[in-house]
């Protein structure tokens, strides 16, 4: 491995780390519930695609929480190509100060034709006595890389009800195919790049389309809906 690869790791791990870091710092681990899902790709000479998809539905039920997510891609190698896709649904039924970070990273660095693509997705209810702080990131680095393409996508929706309850199915069925949906969008956008414009529009359309099944599904509303996207 190069010293810049190295380098790309590095980094990466320190976005990943760093959100654990401050949640330490606030209070005693038996006080807190973190919450950690991570996708990560990284393609090499020996395995040149490399994919990785994780979907996760839980429930907290007592205590502070914070929950970090994150889809993260590294790809280093020429003609390579990774793909990382993480979706969490979460239900926070008793009252608590809850944080929730969702964080989409592509890097590519020191290789031709080659592609890396990042969905984080982030689905959380919670009842009316839970204090939220959710964040949404989405980042793309390429360096050293002239023919090498990068597309991220982070979405996240937080709904309050007023009695925290599962999805139904056909609802979690619908975010699992519309998640599905936006996996495809960003390996079609790093063969065939859209305009910044056309992009961003296509995402508020697609974070409007999963927040109404939600608020839908569980006769709910809206405390935060959010979106952002790279390429």
């Amino acid at each position: 491995m190069t010293a810049r690869a190295v380098l790309a790791h590095a980094v990466v791990a320190t976005l990943l780390l760093a959100g654990a870091a401050e949640a330490t710092a606030r209070g005693p681990v038996d006080e807190r519930r973190h919450l950690d899902l991570v996708a990560s790709a990284q393609p090499s000479d020996q395995r040149r695609d490399d994919r990785d998809v994780v979907v996760d539905e839980v429930v907290v039920r007592e205590g502070d929480l914070k929950a970090d997510v994150m889809a993260t891609t590294v790809t280093t190698c020429h003609g390579c190509r990774g793909e990382s896709a993480v979706l969490q649904v979460i239900y926070v039924p008793g009252p608590a100060a809850a944080r929730f970070d969702n964080v989409a990273s592509a890097w590519t660095q020191d290789c031709w034709d080659c592609r890396a693509t990042a969905l984080a997705v982030q689905v959380i209810v919670i009842g009316p006595g839970t204090r939220a702080r959710p964040t949404n990131r989405a980042l793309s680095v390429g360096a050293s890389c002239a023919t090498c393409v990068t597309a991220t996508a982070a979405f996240q929706v937080v709904a309050q009800v007023d009695a925290v309850g599962p999805l139904p199915d056909p609802a979690l069925a619908e975010i699992t195919g519309w998640f599905e949906a936006q996996a495809a969008a960003l390996r079609d956008a790093v063969v065939a790049p859209p305009a910044p414009r056309r992009a961003e529009r296509a995402a508020t359309r697609s974070l409007g389309d999963l927040r109404r099944v939600v608020v839908r599904a569980l006769d709910g509303r809206t405390r935060s809906a959010r979106v952002s996207v790279t390429r």
